[in-house]
């Protein structure tokens, strides 16, 4: 999956997608992603395979279940396997972040 790919996909929720950060401040919820280190597949001195790997940030103000069930259900019916860590709550912004790793 590539940048176009990714942005596209996570367009479909109806919140605000950036690359790595907004121009502007948003308010919550809203999504940014950023490209991973890929893990790339090399041997006798060629590279054969580069993945993007991409970590995905959901920013809301308070713990939305439903509007992680959409992401997770739009990743896992698009085919993309993903990881999700725990929820970070900035206490001084007042916002959790959630990240998911595909």
């Amino acid at each position: 999956m590539k940048h176009k790919d990714i942005y596209n996909l996570l367009k479909t929720t109806n919140i605000p997608v950036a690359y790595n950060k907004f121009k502007e401040k948003k308010t919550p919820p809203f999504m940014a992603y950023r490209e991973l280190a890929p893990e790339t597949f090399k041997a006798d001195g060629k590279t054969y395979y580069r993945p993007y790997n991409f970590e995905i940030e959901l920013v809301t103000e308070i713990k939305d279940v439903e509007l992680e069930e959409t992401i997770e259900e739009l990743l896992t019916d698009n085919g993309i396997p993903y990881d999700k860590d725990e929820d970070v709550w900035d206490d001084d912004e007042k916002i959790y972040h959630i990240f998911y790793e595909i």
